[in-house]
C-alpha cells in the first residue's frame, strides 16, 4: 500500500469511527480508562488505537440496543453481538468482516470485559467467564488421539538408533506438550535431568516456562542423549541442538515432518500424526484430572482463551 492510499485508508477509518458517537457517560468513561490501562501496560501504539476502537463499536451496539449498564453484559449478549458482526456489511468495501478481524474484535472485547470486572475483584487473562467462539468454516475440526492410540504411536518406534530418537521426539511433543518450533529450537542444556524438567526459553508467547518430565519421558530422553545423539554427532561437532538428524546435522522442519509422516504410515490410525495433534491430545488427557488453569500453564498459554477448547474436547471424547 503506497503512502497516498494509506492516508486515504486512515481518513476513512477516522470518518467511520466518528459516526459511532457514544452518549452514555459510563461507557465513555470506561472506554477512556481502558485506553489508559493499555498505555500503562506498555501496549503498542497500534493496539492502544485499535482495541479501544473495537470496544467503541461494541459499546455503540449496546447503546443502539438500549443497554445502558456495563453490568448487563453477559454471554447471551456477547453471542448476539458477534453474530451481528459476522453479518454486518463492511463500511469501506463489499463483503463482511473477515475471520481475522473478528478475532481482533474478540480479543479487544474480552480484554475490555476483564478490565471492567477487575474493578470489583482481581481477575486474570481469560477469566472473565465469557467465551467467544469464532468458527472458520475452512478449518477442520480438532481431533485428538486416545490414550490407547498414543500407546500405538510410541510402540511404532523400534529399538534402533532412529527409533530411540523418534521416541524422544514423541516424549517431548506428547509428554511435555511442546510446540513444533519449541522442539526444533530446544538445546541440550535446557534439559535438566537432575530436576526432571525442560526449560522452554524460545516460546511462541515470548514467556519462558519449565515443563516437568514424567519418569517415562525422562527415561526416553536419557536413552537418546546418552546412547544415540553422541553416536550421530561427529567427534568435532559443537552442535548444541537437542534434535539432530542421522547425519549429525540440525533437524529441520521438513525432517520432523517426514518423521511424523512415517509414524502415521506405521500406525495407520486414520489420523495423520502431527506435532499439534500430540499437543492437543496431551492437553485434553491432562484436563480430565487437572484444572483448565493448570493445563494452560503446562502448555505455556498466555491466557485461558486459547485453552478453553480442551474443555470442549474433553466433553466430546470422554463425556
Amino acid at each position: 500500500m503506497n503512502i497516498e492510499k494509506l492516508k486515504q485508508y486512515i481518513k476513512r477509518k477516522i470518518k467511520n469511527m466518528k459516526k459511532l458517537e457514544l452518549h452514555n457517560i459510563q461507557f465513555t468513561e470506561a472506554l477512556e480508562q481502558f485506553k489508559i490501562r493499555l498505555q500503562t501496560q506498555g501496549t503498542s501504539e497500534g493496539q492502544v488505537y485499535n482495541k479501544p476502537n473495537s470496544v467503541k463499536e461494541f459499546l455503540y451496539y449496546l447503546e443502539q440496543n438500549e443497554i445502558t449498564s456495563l453490568a448487563k453484559i453477559n454471554q447471551k449478549l456477547i453471542n448476539q453481538y458477534f453474530e451481528y458482526l459476522k453479518n454486518r456489511p463492511l463500511q469501506t468495501k463489499d463483503g463482511t468482516m473477515s475471520i481475522g478481524y473478528l478475532k481482533k474484535h474478540r480479543e479487544a472485547v474480552l480484554r475490555f470485559i476483564e478490565f471492567i470486572k477487575s474493578q470489583y475483584h482481581e481477575i486474570g487473562h481469560g477469566q472473565s467467564g465469557i467465551q467467544i467462539r469464532i468458527n472458520n468454516s475452512d478449518t477442520k475440526p480438532i481431533t485428538i488421539l486416545l490414550e490407547s492410540e498414543i500407546e500405538q504411536v510410541f510402540n511404532a518406534c523400534d529399538t534402533s538408533l532412529l527409533g530411540i530418537r523418534d521416541k524422544a521426539i514423541l516424549s517431548l511433543l506428547y509428554g511435555c506438550g511442546l510446540r513444533r518450533k519449541e522442539l526444533l529450537k530446544l538445546e541440550v542444556h535446557e534439559i535438566d535431568l537432575n530436576k526432571g524438567r525442560v526449560h522452554i526459553d524460545k516460546s511462541k508467547t515470548k514467556y519462558a516456562r519449565d515443563v516437568p518430565m514424567s519418569k517415562a519421558v525422562q527415561q526416553n530422553i536419557e536413552e537418546y542423549l546418552f546412547n544415540v545423539r553422541n553416536m550421530m554427532l561427529d567427534n568435532s561437532s559443537e552442535l548444541t541442538d537437542f534434535l539432530i538428524t542421522e547425519r549429525g546435522t540440525k533437524m529441520s522442519d521438513s525432517n520432523l515432518a517426514k518423521i511424523m509422516e512415517k509414524l502415521s504410515q506405521k500406525t495407520n490410525l486414520g489420523k495423520p500424526i502431527t506435532c499439534h495433534l500430540l499437543r492437543h491430545s496431551i492437553a485434553t488427557h491432562l484436563h480430565r484430572n487437572m484444572s483448565i488453569e493448570d493445563v494452560a500453564k503446562f502448555l505455556g498459554h498466555k491466557n485461558l482463551d486459547s485453552t478453553m477448547i480442551y474443555t470442549h474436547l474433553k466433553n466430546e471424547y470422554y463425556g
